[in-house]
């Protein structure tokens, strides 16, 4: 299960931030299509679309894969089986109804969020909810079966689809004007999922035959209710813990478009500037559509851990393997943390350089403001890695209901925060950022505290904490004397790259001169074994 874990961890990490960079790039490719106030109709229909999407696929895919995987680690193929039918077909209801509901609803939830216009955008993304929903009961069945590369060559099928198509739909639709380019860039979303959902369906069928070997037996009725009631029981608290986020993005939506609204003017750089709609849409679009894509990417990993934990604690929990449990746990958190310090670290120092290598389109006040603003939420990347790796260890162990309450907790907190500074006219935008970074913190601290308890995970405040510290302070330390090669002049985007590159290397160089990582927590890395071995050779590392 090691082996599956490492494995899976790998092959969804790896996909992943190869998905994460193609995305990247379609955000950054369709900013310069639609431009900023454009990016405020597509950023307005994408919470609309991921809250119902929560609805459709969060909570079902964990509670599949969870269930699953226990009945593999049983042998009992059978009832595993039992688990993919029964919700795949709630699955397709569920799409079917959200995506329904969104059409309908498409011109009221619009004016709410302050955006009538955006219902364009949001009745072309709404038909993917259907397709998502399916391809997720596809995804937790593989997951389940520790069958980790159907999620994520499907991932990579639905980034190069979107690309192509959401950028091409955006190209011959700007003409028309910017909703009809906002429409078209979301409309790539509904065409990706559709092929993502062609794909699993093949692979699906390819792998069918050896499924029905495997369950060559009829289903009886009341294992088939007994599923029904437990996948409830299951996915209920997750849907509702993964609706949480969507619906703080729609809250920031229309506390931000609507708070700066009623205001009269704000102050930007000692300046009064007083506010109309198109101000007010682009310190919007950049906070929600230039920073926030920035933030979620290093993420990747700590979600794919996430993701590798669920099925393989299930397993562990289910055999009684309480030592596997702990080890698990503690290399998950000091993964995250490996994984995030350098990446807040990054962001921070080299916050303004990094918007502009990505956004050339950006210059002067937006330039600045955006730069501000990634400063601010550099801060977040750390929690937020911290807490979905956390939440994965959290739902392997049944404590479904925990993250939901925490992240709930922090959501309240977020809420307060951005409604009160954003008032505040030196503020603003940046209220908005500040209450996110104090959402993720208090969820990812509160989620370590239950990981502690019920994992019985035990952090070493020197191996797991000190020394990620340490390593990334002296890479941070290089990067701020390197700043001012990158601060100015005609290649300033070119000497961006390379302190990145060079900041890599030193984190890495740093994190094996501490000993911040070891044998052990190599292998749960993708090609881990493979940097083992070299370590072994270079007398860096003992053989065990």
């Amino acid at each position: 299960m090691h082996k599956s874990f490492a494995k899976g961890a790998a092959i969804l990490g790896g996909m992943g931030l190869i998905a994460k960079i193609i995305g990247a790039v379609y955000t950054i490719a369709t900013t310069y299509i639609i431009g900023t106030h454009g990016m405020s109709y597509y950023t307005t229909a994408f919470p609309v679309y991921t809250f119902l999407l929560a609805i459709s696929s969060a909570g079902l895919p964990v509670a599949i894969s969870k269930m699953v995987s226990e009945r593999v680690a049983m042998h009992d193929y059978k009832a595993a089986y039992a688990v993919f039918r029964k919700a795949m077909k709630a699955m397709i209801i569920i799409g079917f109804v959200t995506t329904v509901l969104m059409m309908a609803l498409s011109r009221p939830i619009a004016t709410i969020l302050g955006r009538p216009d955006a219902s364009l955008a949001i009745k072309a993304i709404a038909p993917s909810l259907f397709f998502v929903a399916i391809i997720s009961a596809f995804r937790g069945y593989f997951q389940g079966m520790q069958q980790m590369l159907p999620t994520a060559t499907s991932q990579i099928i639905e980034q190069i689809v979107k690309v192509v198509f959401g950028l091409l739909l955006s190209w011959l639709w700007i003409g028309k004007g910017e909703i009809y380019g906002a429409a078209g860039a979301v409309l790539g979303i509904t065409i990706s999922e559709a092929f993502a959902f062609l794909y699993l369906l093949i692979r699906y069928r390819i792998r069918i035959a050896d499924f029905q070997i495997q369950t060559a037996s009829d289903l009886h009725d009341q294992l088939t209710q007994n599923i029904g009631r437990k996948l409830i029981v299951l996915a209920t608290p997750i849907v509702v813990g993964a609706c949480a986020m969507p619906l703080v993005q729609l809250a920031d939506t229309a506390i931000i478009t609507n708070t700066l609204n009623s205001m009269k003017s704000i102050l930007l750089f000692g300046q009064e500037v007083i506010l109309n709609s198109k101000i007010v849409d682009s310190l919007f679009s950049l906070l929600t559509a230039y920073v926030n894509p920035i933030v979620n990417m290093p993420a990747v990993f700590s979600l794919a851990l996430a993701v590798s934990l669920v099925p393989s604690i299930s397993t562990s929990k289910a055999r009684n393997d309480l030592n596997g449990i702990s080890n698990k746990a503690s290399v998950g958190l000091k993964l995250s943390m490996l994984i995030g310090l350098p990446c807040a670290a990054g962001l921070y120092l080299m916050s303004t350089p990094i918007i502009h290598l990505l956004y050339a389109g950006l210059k002067g006040d937006n330039l600045i403001i955006a730069g501000n603003l990634m400063g601010i939420m550099a801060f977040a990347v750390l929690f937020l890695t911290v807490l979905q790796t956390m939440t994965g260890i959290l739902q392997g162990l049944g404590k479904t209901y925990l993250p939901v309450v925490n992240l709930f907790i922090g959501i309240g907190v977020k809420i307060l925060i951005s409604i009160f500074f954003i008032r505040v006219p030196e503020v603003n935008i940046q209220g908005a950022a500040y209450g996110t970074v104090a959402c993720y913190a208090i969820a990812a601290l509160l989620d370590v505290v239950c990981v502690i308890k019920y994992a019985n995970a035990r952090p070493r405040i020197l191996q797991d904490i000190i020394k990620p510290i340490l390593a990334t302070a002296c890479m941070g330390l290089a990067v701020y004397f390197m700043m001012p090669y990158v601060a100015s002049g005609e290649y300033s985007r070119l000497m961006t790259i390379g302190v990145i590159l060079i900041a890599v290397v030193l984190y890495v160089f740093f994190v094996f001169l501490f000993g911040a990582i070891n044998q052990e927590d190599m292998e749960y890395l993708p090609g881990g074994k493979k940097i083992t071995s070299v370590m072994i050779r270079l007398k860096i590392w003992k053989t065990k």
